[in-house]
């Protein structure tokens, strides 16, 4: 029987992926046939990501996200579901979720990415036991930390690296801005 490994994603990231996350997903092409409303939009956010380069990731944690002391969430409690490079979906998981350890003893997520983000959990998460969300399964949606704009006060509270930063989403539509 062989078993698939599932992939699990960090926050790390090299300065060339941070560069890369401001790509346009436009083509020379597309951005043509913009009018000049759609056009003005993009210039906006060139500038602003410009301005504002991104610093660090933060990514959302989902059903199979571990911890550094061997723990995982069965079931998180967001109303969305984010894809798996297998074609599942996982629920993501939020402040107040449970994760189980193998000897069945269980915790919950203390920190997430605050109010203005759903309480959603992320990789960096700290939990009621002390230990700490280290990967997550999904690789579809990550917050951005970005130079210069400061992070919302119950953003991963009392996490040194949240310090100083701020985010979006990785998509077109900005989370914090």
């Amino acid at each position: 029987m062989h078993a698939s490994l599932q992939l699990a994603y960090t926050n790390e990231a090299s300065a060339e992926y941070l560069r890369r996350l401001d790509d346009s997903p436009f083509t020379d092409q597309q951005l043509a046939g913009f009018d000049e409303h759609g056009l003005a939009i993009v210039h906006r956010r060139q500038a602003y990501a410009q301005v504002h380069p991104p610093i660090a990731i933060y990514r959302v944690a989902t059903e199979g996200s571990q911890t550094r002391d061997g723990g995982v969430i069965q079931r998180g409690s967001a109303s969305f579901e984010l894809p798996l490079a297998d074609g599942r979906q996982v629920s993501a998981a939020c402040k107040g979720d449970q994760v189980v350890y193998a000897d069945g003893r269980t915790a919950r997520i203390v920190t997430g990415a605050g109010e203005g983000n759903c309480h959603v959990a992320l990789v960096g998460s700290v939990l009621s036991n002390g230990d700490e969300i280290i990967n997550t399964p999904q690789g579809a949606l990550l917050l951005i930390a970005r130079e210069g704009v400061p992070l919302a006060d119950d953003f991963l509270p009392g996490t040194e690296q949240a310090q100083g930063a701020g985010l979006r989403s990785d998509g077109a539509k900005d989370a914090i801005q």
